[in-house]
């Protein structure tokens, strides 16, 4: 962190021009910041490091931009202190995070068919409600703009029976034959009435400032599960009529 001597001062605390003693004009303004970004760590972090402060902005003459925390009551006029916000600052990544953390994921669905699975048949399974086309949010701080995409890597599949699949599919709709099969040895009746049916979606993570080159961050899972019926076929024996 860095700081300017101080120089002469006029407007608002939430505008403020500042002439400093190396000729650098700058101008002082206080910014808002959305819901998801007052509530990241790092803000909460550098508000409780900025107490009786509001957070801001300076740009001057020259290019130079960073962000600073304005002390309550700055006066219009007189004589004020610039501190500049740097290394310690406003982090790109822990807004992509943050992001990430309220990414607008569908809520998937699991469809089978049949509708109720029968014992030795095959069971056909597929995924509603999302199409596999990446997911994407972005959100912005003068002078930072942050983006983050996610798209599927791997789909983990539990049928509930101790038996487990990954795919790189979602699955294909009925009456298409989907890739995704399970058989079930037993009924669902020991479990319950139904076998949950989970899958972990694994996403792999990117993120870039200011439409720069896209940075990888680390993958983010999300899960989904549905109850699934299993019955026994009987066979039932019809007699002879004399």
């Amino acid at each position: 962190m860095t700081q300017e001597s101080p120089g002469s001062a006029t407007g608002s605390a939430s505008s403020t021009t500042v002439s400093t003693g190396n000729s650098r004009i700058c101008r002082i303004s206080a910014q808002n910041i959305g819901i998801v970004l007052s509530n990241s760590s790092w803000y909460q972090a550098e508000q409780a490091a900025h107490p009786d402060s509001v957070f801001g902005s300076v740009s001057c003459d020259d290019g130079f931009f960073a962000f600073i925390w304005i002390p309550v009551g700055t006066p219009a006029g007189g004589n004020v202190q610039v501190v500049f916000v740097d290394d310690d600052g406003v982090d790109p990544v822990a807004i992509a995070l943050e992001l990430l953390n309220h990414l607008p994921i569908p809520d998937i669905a699991i469809d089978a068919n049949p509708a109720t699975g029968l014992v030795a048949l095959p069971s056909w399974f597929w995924l509603d409600g999302y199409d596999g086309s990446p997911i994407s949010s972005s959100d912005a701080l003068p002078g930072v703009a942050v983006d983050v995409e996610v798209e599927p890597l791997v789909y983990r599949w539990s049928f509930g029976d101790g038996t487990t699949a990954e795919t790189t599919s979602l699955g294909q709709r009925y009456p298409a034959e989907s890739d995704i099969r399970h058989v079930y040895e037993q009924s669902s009746l020991a479990a319950g009435g139904a076998y949950s049916v989970t899958v972990e979606v694994t996403f792999a993570a990117r993120y870039r400032v200011n439409g720069g080159a896209w940075e990888t961050l680390d993958p983010i899972t999300r899960s989904f599960s549905n109850d699934y019926a299993v019955q026994q076929l009987q066979s039932v024996l019809v007699g002879q009529q004399p």
